[in-house]
This record gives structure tokens, C-alpha cells and sequence, in this order.
């Protein structure tokens, strides 16, 4: 009697274990909408990062434009005794100094370049494209 006793406990342990089984067939909509909610939140978070970290990048190269045609036209004043007209006139020629597409800024502005005998100075309106304003990247600045 006891080999039956250790089979019924056994089946019944069994037959309990495929109640519950049978019980979990699929995720409740609230399951799931927690898991939306909580995938939401990390994708949030992850843009919030990545747009930050382009603007910071957008920056950064707007800083290194600047700072390359400054060099440039001091070049240019170097060989020349004088700076250049405009900018557009150091795209010009057989060897032209810089490209055409150089002399945009990463938000696809101009540049500002204004020469006098004293110097010369470039500027980046930066990302809200207001000249004079903090964000503005200008040559000579670190």
C-alpha cells in the first residue's frame, strides 16, 4: 500500500503541476501595458541622451569648422598682405583653399565673416541662429 500511496502522491503532484500550467497560457493587458510603459520609458531616456550628445556634437564640429577657415584666412593673409574679400573668394581659383560646402555652419547657416584692416572675424550663430547670443562659435574662442 505504500508504492500506491507514493504513486497517488506522485500523480497528484502531477496533475496539480498541469493545473497551473494549463492555467498560465498567456500574459494578462496589464502584463503587457507595463512592459509598454516600461519600454517607453527606457526609449525616452535613450533619445533624450542621443539628441544630446548630437548637439553637443553639432557644436563641437561647428567649433572646428570655424577654427580651420580661420586658420585659412590667416594663411591667406600670410601669402596675400590682406585678408580676403569674403569668404567665397577662398572657393575660387585653380587650387581653391576651401569648398563651397565648408562655408555652412552645421545648422546650414552662413558663416559670418566681416575683415577690416585691424583683422578679421568669423562667427557660428550657433543652434538658434541668432547672431551675438552664447551659443555663437567664433574664431579664437576656446
Amino acid at each position: 500500500m505504500e508504492q500506491n500511496n507514493e504513486t497517488m502522491a506522485c500523480g497528484e503532484a502531477t496533475t496539480a503541476v498541469r493545473v497551473v500550467a494549463r492555467g498560465q497560457q498567456g500574459m494578462t493587458l496589464i502584463e503587457i501595458m507595463v512592459v509598454i510603459v516600461i519600454i517607453g520609458i527606457l526609449g525616452s531616456a535613450l533619445a533624450v541622451g542621443v539628441f544630446g550628445m548630437l548637439g553637443d556634437a553639432r557644436e563641437d564640429t561647428a567649433r572646428a569648422q570655424v577654427n580651420t577657415i580661420g586658420s585659412v584666412i590667416e594663411a591667406y593673409e600670410a601669402r596675400n598682405g590682406d585678408w580676403p574679400e569674403s569668404l567665397e573668394s577662398l572657393t575660387e581659383g585653380k587650387r581653391p583653399k576651401l569648398k563651397k560646402a565648408n562655408l555652412k555652419d552645421p545648422w546650414k547657416q552662413e558663416l559670418n565673416y566681416n575683415a577690416d584692416s585691424e583683422g578679421f572675424t568669423l562667427c557660428s550663430n550657433g543652434s538658434d541662429k541668432r547672431q551675438g547670443t552664447d551659443d555663437d562659435a567664433c574664431y579664437g574662442d576656446d
